[in-house]
């Protein structure tokens, strides 16, 4: 019993970031950069897309689908022809629906498409994010329980980016773990890799042309295995070094325009720090009045943010990453990165050397 507990626990917690990683990076991918509200409807519509086929199922056995889909038994007075009609609608309107969610918010680039054209295309597209959600869903619990059998560790890292944003995150992540001698070089990815993106591109055409990448990237190790998706990186390999691995580029992916929170809201102020980091590499824009301002606007934004704690928690760090870049210092994992050596519990929380010139923005204030 303890066994299958695991098992399934394994097996809930990876459909969860499946289903945080391929709805909001299909929503994106989709309809652009939405409000908050916007996106828990889309998010929604694209969650009724990957559940089409148990609505095809439905047609055939309509009480089996409708307790696997609402746990719910229909009452035996309800006719079996009644619920099947249900379900054939359902099936009709989903696709539909997301269609004609494409058509009235299109992205730009796409705008010689007719609106039908649009409208008709929510079916190859339902049909796509169906077979790469099963594919995914399927895959990474079994590769979960596989490296948990060998007693391996794995691990994901969420991270959302365009086509170009994917090879830039895949390159600067492979740069700093050979930097720490990984040793990865470039293999073949498994087909559980390659699968979900090349169909979202083959059913999705050019609604995802600009984040599926063309090449998929993986990189290969005696100790650890690096595959990059459109919606993250996952780890797997001996565990001391799959922890160390994931520090490391979970610290670099500043460095990159994949953004590593989910919420619109969290991802306009991750653009910001990103901004501004990009800015700091300038030694002549550390310790400026407006860097100070621009840092204090960032805080108070972050305090009056709504968003859930993993989102404000990856700002959160990225803000005292942008804190150690104001001040020239070194990320702390990057400055073991040649060695590849863990930091020491002394050496973890130095003591800062704030420069003379830069203006005391740890609190909320500055000091002239």
């Amino acid at each position: 019993m303890a066994i299958l507990q695991a098992i399934l626990a394994l097996v809930g917690k990876s459909a969860g970031k499946i289903l945080n990683a391929i709805f909001g990076w299909a929503v994106r991918a989709l309809f652009g950069q939405t409000a908050a509200r916007q996106q828990t409807f889309l998010s929604a519509l694209v969650a009724a897309a990957v559940a089409w086929p148990l609505l095809l199922v439905g047609v055939a056995f309509p009480r089996i689908a409708a307790l696997l889909l609402a746990f719910v038994p229909i009452p035996h007075g309800i006719p079996s022809w009644a619920i099947r009609i249900v379900w054939l609608a359902l099936v009709v309107i989903v696709p539909l629906a997301l269609g004609l969610a494409i058509g009235a918010k299109a992205l730009p680039g796409t705008a010689s498409e007719s609106f039908v054209k649009r409208v008709l295309r929510g079916f190859p597209i339902t049909l796509g994010l169906s077979l790469a959600f099963l594919i995914m869903f399927v895959s990474v619990p079994v590769m979960r329980l596989a490296a948990l059998i060998r007693k391996e560790r794995s691990a994901s890292i969420p991270a959302t980016t365009t086509a170009r944003a994917y090879h830039q995150m895949a390159a600067v992540a492979i740069e700093i773990l050979n930097r720490a001698h990984f040793d990865l070089h470039p293999a073949q990815p498994g087909w559980w890799v390659l699968a979900p993106t090349q169909i979202l591109g083959w059913f999705g055409g050019d609604a995802f042309a600009a984040f599926v990448p063309a090449k998929m990237e993986h990189f290969e190790s005696a100790s650890l295995s690096v595959s990059f998706y459109p919606s993250g990186v996952l780890l797997r390999g001996k565990p001391q070094r799959t922890t160390w691995a994931h520090g490391l580029i979970t610290e670099a992916l500043l460095r990159t325009d994949a953004l590593q929170s989910a919420d619109p809201k969290a991802q306009a102020i991750e653009k910001e720090i990103r901004r501004l980091w990009k800015a700091f590499q300038t030694i002549s824009n550390r310790g400026t009045a407006e860097a100070a301002e621009s840092v204090q606007t960032i805080v108070r934004e972050l305090g009056e943010l709504n968003v859930e704690f993993d989102d404000w928690q990856v700002l959160y760090r990225q803000m005292l990453q942008l804190g150690r870049t104001m001040r020239g210092e070194r990320q702390l994992f990057e400055q073991r990165a040649r060695t590849g050596e863990a930091l020491t519990a002394t050496e973890y929380l130095p003591e800062p050397e704030i420069s003379d010139t830069l203006p005391d923005v740890r609190y909320g204030h500055s000091h002239g």
